[in-house]
């Protein structure tokens, strides 16, 4: 009966918060300004780094990531619940501490989805959705919302398989959860989706030793909260290059099959370096939204005036505050043709 209770204890831990990778090398540059610009609009103009039509301001991806993703299946399959899986039920279900999901296993990539690719020094954006967390909510409350730290063995062609190896010896670099964060609306008091709380972007900008041989590094993103390592996604870095810290968008050599690792196994590296390089921009490719509406009377803009991204921008007018967010996107992204579609997102407030 204890065991019973421990596993559903674990299984609420497990729906109550969660999180993982879902870019590893984002350029932010220009979409940042839009999603603080339309949080000050009236009634706020939702914009989801995570939705398809964004895609072009990711570089790089997780290990198996699809590109367009889909939430629904990503929230269920993709994610890897460390405590969970660590609980120990006999045979019924055994203990599981390896490091990665069953998909995160090997360095497999999807089409359209390849590993980042960088040069020794660089800075790489790695994104992950807040879910309604990033104020504490469900993953710390008073507390906070935890660390996150990503793990690496310090050359290329090392595997980290196991939880054991989560050490400060492997510790490339730590953050504050919502360290790097943005959120609204303004008043912190507003700390849970159903209050209003929106937080669709949270960035961890690692700093690549200056001396990484060149080479594969697979290196394990872990979510901790509550004095517990609570979630995790495995990613790869493509080192190539002698140091120029200018940041890499040319994409990995492995981009759909499994990787082929050459049998070389150099010393770990030194501690990453302060400094950060900056990734460069990536121009806005989206083209100006078509209107099926018949045309109207202008109205005036809204005071403060802000940019709507085009193609992608969303007006969210009804919340479920359990699972799922039903909204209507009007978008100029390709494949959708300009045309206005009714969007079923999951809501991410668990």
């Amino acid at each position: 009966m204890k065991n019973i209770i421990a596993a559903t204890a674990a299984i609420v831990s497990a729906v109550s918060a969660h999180s993982w990778i879902e870019c590893t090398n984002h350029d932010n540059s220009e979409i940042l300004p839009w999603m603080k610009g339309n949080s000050t609009l009236q009634p706020p103009v939702l914009i989801d780094p995570a939705m398809p039509w964004y895609a072009q301001y990711c570089k790089g991806w997780p290990r198996n990531k699809a590109n367009p993703g889909n939430w629904i299946d990503e929230s269920t399959n993709y994610i890897w619940n460390l405590v969970a899986q660590g609980f120990d039920m006999g045979a019924v279900k055994p203990s599981d501490t390896h490091a990665c999901p069953p998909s995160q296993r090997s360095p497999t990539y999807q089409n359209g989805a390849p590993m980042t690719t960088a040069s020794p020094g660089d800075m790489i954006r790695l994104r992950y959705g807040g879910n309604g967390h990033t104020r504490g909510y469900n993953a710390g409350f008073a507390k906070g919302p935890g660390n996150v730290t990503v793990y690496w063995k310090g050359s290329p062609e090392q595997e980290i398989t196991d939880v054991s190896e989560f050490t400060s010896a492997n510790a490339l670099q730590s953050q504050g959860f919502a360290d790097n964060s943005f959120s609204y609306p303004a008043d912190t008091s507003i700390t849970v989706p159903e209050n209003g709380l929106v937080d669709k972007g949270n960035w961890f900008e690692l700093n690549l030793p200056k001396n990484m041989a060149a080479g594969r590094h697979m290196m394990v993103w872990v979510w901790a909260y509550n004095g517990a390592n609570q979630w995790s996604t495995c990613f790869d870095v493509m080192i190539s290059g002698s140091g120029s810290g200018s940041g890499s968008n040319s994409p990995a050599p492995a981009s759909s099959a499994a990787y082929s690792a050459p049998a070389v196994a150099p010393t770990k590296a030194a501690a990453p370096s302060k400094a950060a390089a900056v990734v460069a921009p990536v121009q806005n490719v989206a083209v100006p939204v078509k209107n099926d509406a018949p045309a109207s009377s202008p109205t005036p803009a809204p005071t403060p005036a802000a940019p709507v991204a085009p193609g992608g921008a969303v007006t969210v007018t009804e919340w479920d505050t359990v699972w799922e967010t039903d909204y209507v996107v009007e978008t100029a992204a390709p494949g959708y043709n300009g045309r206005r579609h009714a969007h079923k997102r999951h809501a991410r407030q668990f």
